[in-house]
């Protein structure tokens, strides 16, 4: 009565900072740190259960027949016969007990997000705190993997940096892998990465594409990435070329670490002007609610995860291990202030003040990024949502719609 696809690996830790590997379980759940998707049968009944983030996805259907199916991947469930209107997520932080007769599941939270930001008054401390949580993920890896190749996205903002400083602590070997467009331009990142990874003393990788290589990784970061809004697409792009070139050096598996979620716990987003429009809008609410709203958003979509783990490799987000801590900074978050402080002297404070130029964007006053080579190429936003409908066989934008509600996909219907 149960049937599962679920190839991303669980990478979490106990809270307590021991490197024993414990269980997945109703129980074992809430003192669990990182990103994990769990399902098991019990008796006529299945649970499952996700982290706290969301950041394995998984998805259910029910089948008369075959009972409960679970999938990381949409394409998964609709290769398997279900259609796309019929899929359900579970939620993030819960625990739930699915009755495959009653096509229902009880759902118990274990970790809800808060409703605002900012409920510390002392960010020293909170950035004291994350520091810990930090080593201690990071040493708890180590010790795990101990022989395992590692790589580190490097983009040569703050957030990637201050990672690969981490990283470069806890695994000596470890390569930083960055991307620039074109074969002859170096994008103003790509060269900020060269220089973060020479200060740190790590080797590093400058992977290139041309406008011709990111259509090519287009299709694969739509249907693993699992998202058509242009703003997660044109990132999962980037992660698609990084990720083959990674895959490509490290054939039969590798850590990869990445700087991914500090924007959204801190509303580190701004819209960006091109060709007269308006892209990567953010919703109008005050910059407390924003960082939960957009940290909420974080379970749908799977712009690294779910590329990244498409080409054999295990993805660690390390920011998601203080998910708790970082959304009680309180406002206004002084961002260079903080990354300095979690940086502990190890990078120039040029690096931690720098404005990062995304790989979306491009260098600014050229026309390098995602965004403007796809958009030359006629791959708007309504054609992305046709090319993330065919993929997924979804019949219309209001079946779309319908089953991804507000950036949420929609839950198992629940009884209390």
């Amino acid at each position: 009565m149960l049937e599962t696809r679920l190839p991303v690996p669980n990478v979490y830790w106990n809270r307590d900072g021991g490197t024993r590997l414990e269980a997945i379980s109703a129980e074992s759940a809430p003192a669990l740190v990182g990103r994990f998707a769990h399902v098991q049968q019990d008796g006529d009944r299945v649970t499952a259960i996700r982290d706290q983030l969301g950041l394995n996805k998984l998805y259910v259907a029910f089948h008369p027949d075959r009972g409960v199916i679970a999938a990381n991947y949409l394409r998964d469930l609709v290769e398997a016969g279900i259609a796309f209107t019929d899929t359900y997520a579970i939620p993030a932080g819960s625990v739930v007990t699915l009755d495959p007769a009653a096509r229902s599941g009880a759902v118990r939270n274990f970790a809800a997000l808060p409703t605002r930001a900012g409920s510390s008054d002392t960010p020293s401390k909170t950035a004291h705190r994350v520091c810990e949580l930090l080593d201690q993920g990071m040493g708890h890896l180590a010790a795990l993997h101990p022989s395992t190749p590692v790589a580190v996205c490097l983009s040569g903002g703050a957030d990637s940096s201050v990672i690969a400083a981490y990283t470069r602590e806890h695994f000596p070997r470890a390569v930083a892998y960055t991307y620039s467009f074109g074969d002859e331009h170096l994008s103003e990142d790509a060269a900020a990465a060269q220089r973060v990874a020479a200060h740190l003393d790590m080797p590093l990788r400058l992977v290139r594409a041309d406008r011709q290589a990111l259509l090519a990784a287009l299709p694969p970061a739509i249907l693993n990435g699992q998202d058509w809004r242009d703003f997660n697409v044109h990132a999962a792009v980037v992660n698609e070329i990084l990720g083959a070139a990674i895959a490509d050096d490290h054939p039969h598996g590798a850590l990869v670490f990445t700087g991914d979620l500090m924007n959204e716990f801190l509303a580190d987003y701004t819209p960006v002007a091109y060709a007269d429009n308006l892209y990567y809008r953010l919703p109008n609410l005050p910059p407390d609610r924003l960082r939960t709203h957009l940290t909420r958003g974080i379970q749908t979509g799977d712009r690294e995860v779910g590329v990244l783990t498409a080409h054999g490799l295990t993805v660690v987000q390390p920011y998601s291990w203080a998910t708790t801590e970082l959304l009680a900074m309180p406002e206004p978050v002084s961002k260079p202030l903080l990354m300095t402080h979690l940086a502990r002297h190890r990078l120039p404070g040029t690096t931690l003040r720098r404005p990062k130029v995304r790989a979306q964007i491009g260098d600014v006053g050229s026309d390098t990024g995602v965004l403007p080579q796809l958009l030359q190429a006629g791959i708007t936003q309504p054609r992305l949502e046709d090319r993330f409908r065919r993929a997924l066989g979804i019949a219309s934008s209001a079946d779309l719609n319908r089953t991804i509600r507000g950036g949420i996909h929609k839950p198992v219907p629940h009884v209390l």
